[in-house]
């Protein structure tokens, strides 16, 4: 945490310029000496200092605490980045949790994603990332807590790293599929569901999987480039412990089974290869569409959920009935789902800088003091061994992480970037329209009061 100095501190260190410096009247607790020292100021004249100084012993003591501290520090990044997998959205890339040895997937990770990781190391949201997720150590659902982190950090650092631990050097092994979310029998599906109706502006105002299905705001832009194919934008915000919110956004494409109308598959994606199989269970046309989905990724093998879209943007209680009807045809209730808040408040009323800053480092600070005590048994245990790799890191890509980014982001491919554009007609689409009623809503009304 940064503390503030307190006056008292600045006011000791005082300087005056002198040519020469006199000597200190001050005095210093034995073992420590006086010492004042002269060095060039402003205006070329000398700047005076003085200063208690500590022997050459207590000075190599407090350089080697100071050092038994950075590694501790590094020893739990270490521990931290174990638990790292994809960066989770809404519907997209869920993040479990893992069981493998964690000295194992650490000496992979330090053999062969070492710049990946050292980079992860130096950058902040990355380490509030790993942070948060040392804290999901001793959290009653672990893997709840790590896929909130995900939520609540994420840049090009982490995603980096995921793809070379979790894809390319397949550091982290993947979940398998345990069944939770099994494939529907096609007598579930909606053989009346039409793609075409499933344009425009739609709202997830129910979902059933916490992890993935119950945020604020999700309004959804839909639209078909082409017979067969869907494009989505996908809206999200993610609540902070602070009372604000983070703004989330994707694009995401599908392909309509030409056999089968009421299944739609989003595959073929380069980050963690991740796929989704989308299942319509029941629709009704400009009202909602109820949707099963399963998914895999490096990660994980099996996530779902379900959701239930609709026109409105809060749920309409007389559709629950036919809503419960439809989910009911997949094992589920309408109490395993929760209506979300589509009410897209604004931000609060920012806080000072000052004030920002001890908030985040308060919630910080606590963490850190209660992860402290978890992970000292493993620090001094299971990861005594990543002591070597460190000092190696730290010698061969010092003067790699003090250059240029390795790599620039890949472009979007056209596909994705043609629907990007028809997506954004979309949305302004529905803005024209709404702007549209309401001129015609204010013209009539002034007619109308004329007549008066």
């Amino acid at each position: 945490m940064l503390k503030h100095r307190s006056s008292q501190q600045l006011r000791s260190r005082s300087s005056s310029a002198c040519m020469p410096c006199a000597p200190g009247a001050r005095t210093c607790r034995s073992p420590r000496t006086f010492r004042t020292t002269t060095s060039a100021g402003k205006n070329g004249l000398a700047e005076c200092r003085s200063e208690c100084v500590a022997p050459v012993e207590e000075q190599y003591q407090q350089q080697r605490e100071q050092q038994q501290t950075w590694d501790a520090v590094r020893s739990c990044a270490a521990a931290g980045l174990l638990a790292f997998a994809a960066a989770a959205t809404p519907l997209v890339m869920p993040e479990p949790t893992f069981a493998a040895d964690s000295v194992k997937v650490g000496s992979c990770l330090l053999q062969k994603c070492q710049l990946q990781l050292a980079k992860c190391l130096g950058d902040p949201t990355c380490l509030q990332n790993i942070v948060c997720l040392n804290l999901c150590n001793t959290a009653e659902d672990e893997a709840a807590c790590q896929i909130r982190c995900g939520d609540l950090y994420g840049d090009k650092a982490i995603d980096t790293f995921n793809a070379c631990a979790v894809s390319d050097q397949k550091c982290v092994p993947q979940r398998q599929d345990q069944g939770l979310y099994p494939v529907p029998p096609d007598c579930a599906l909606d053989q009346a569901f039409d793609l075409n109706g499933f344009q425009g502006r739609w709202y997830i105002t129910a979902g059933q999987n916490p992890l993935f299905d119950i945020f604020d705001c999700q309004e959804h832009f839909f639209a078909v480039p082409e017979p067969g194919k869907l494009a989505g934008k996908i809206n999200w915000r993610i609540n902070k412990p602070n009372g604000d919110f983070i703004e989330r956004s994707t694009i995401q494409t599908f392909v309509q089974d030409k056999e089968k109308p009421s299944i739609l598959y989003n595959h073929g994606n380069e980050y963690l290869h991740y796929q989704d199989d989308w299942y319509i269970l029941a629709s009704k046309p400009d009202s909602y569409v109820v949707i099963y989905y399963k998914g895999s990724n490096d990660a994980w093998d099996g996530y779902g959920g379900a959701t239930v879209y609709t026109r409105a943007r809060q749920l309409p209680e007389e559709l629950i009935p036919e809503l419960s009807a439809a989910v009911e045809k997949v094992g589920f209730t309408w109490k395993d789902f929760t209506v979300t808040d589509n009410s897209c408040k604004p931000h609060p009323p920012k806080k000072s800088l000052v004030q920002g800053i001890e908030d985040e480092a308060d919630v910080l600070e606590k963490g850190l003091e209660r992860e402290a005590g978890v992970l000292e048994e493993d620090i001094e245990q299971g990861l005594r061994s990543f002591g070597k790799g460190f000092a190696v890191l730290e010698q061969q890509l010092q003067q790699e992480l003090t250059g240029e980014e390795a790599v620039l982001q890949q472009e979007l491919q056209a596909e994705l970037k043609a629907a990007e554009k028809l997506l954004a007609k979309v949305e302004q689409q529905v803005a024209d329209e709404e702007r549209s009623l309401l001129n015609g809503f204010t013209s009539a009304l002034q007619q109308l009061t004329r007549g008066f």
